[in-house]
């Protein structure tokens, strides 16, 4: 028949947990000599389930309990045999959950009544240790599912990490490009006041030409008025000298 599995009810985790909360504080971790907080943490243990265990079901308690200490098995196998030695010379198991009875010697031959005695002695603790590997699956199953919890969780705090180193880069991005934008906006807002000075320059020289222009053309209106004006000047003063060279009867008259 398998060994049934080690798992301590409910009241007793409790007890436990009560019990080694001050034995943390009173030995903080030393890495070179964990043997006083194994020594006080073995004591805890039979405290609390008034029985003796190998290294590994005190590893695994000091794995949910304590976590952070790691004796080697050669210390908690010393500690736990010099509590057995302590227990053995005060005379008995102090409060032992139940005493084994006394078997007959090997060479002697087995009394059917001392048998059965045993038997109905252990069959109720088979039955609580059976309803008890029940309870240790579910157990087991609940911590697993708090392990799977506690890596999404992880993975949750590491991607919003991410997310947030990501957010802290677009958020630089999007100033570096707002600053480049406002300095375009101001390059271009200059650009266009000077457009706008020289389309008055250019405005005010275009007037300028069409005013030379219109004097100009003015100014020959008149030169040709005036060339008009003297060629008459001319005719008629022609005409006179014409005249008065008939009325002196002169050669030149007669043309």
């Amino acid at each position: 028949m398998s060994r049934p599995p080690f798992s301590l009810s409910d009241d007793q985790a409790r007890e436990l947990v009560q019990r080694v909360a001050p034995l943390l504080d009173r030995y903080p971790v030393d890495p070179r000599d964990h043997r006083p907080f194994v020594r006080a943490f073995i004591r805890a243990v039979h405290d609390v389930t008034n029985k003796l265990y190998g290294p590994d079901i005190y590893r695994r308690l000091l794995r949910a309990h304590a976590p952070g200490r790691n004796p080697s098995t050669p210390t908690i196998a010393s500690e736990r045999d010099m509590l057995e030695r302590e227990l053995a010379a005060a005379g008995a198991a102090a409060g032992s959950s139940r005493a084994a009875p006394a078997l007959p010697p090997a060479c002697a031959v087995p009394d059917t009544l001392a048998l059965r005695a045993v038997f109905d002695e252990y069959l109720p603790h088979f039955g609580r240790v059976a309803a008890q590997a029940g309870r240790d699956a579910q157990v087991d199953y609940l911590q697993g599912r708090v392990r799977d919890a506690e890596c999404d969780a992880a993975a949750a705090r590491a991607h919003a990490a991410r997310l947030a180193g990501e957010l802290q880069t677009q958020t630089a991005r999007a100033d570096l490009l707002a600053s480049q934008l406002a300095k375009r906006d101001a390059a271009l807002a200059a650009q266009q006041a000077v457009v706008a000075n020289l389309a008055e320059e250019l405005k005010g020289q275009w007037l300028f030409t069409m005013q030379s222009m219109e004097m100009g053309r003015a100014e020959a209106r008149m030169a040709k008025e005036r060339v008009a004006d003297l060629q008459a000047e001319i005719d008629r003063l022609a005409t006179t000298i014409d005249q008065l060279r008939m009325a002196r009867g002169t050669p030149g008259g007669m043309r």
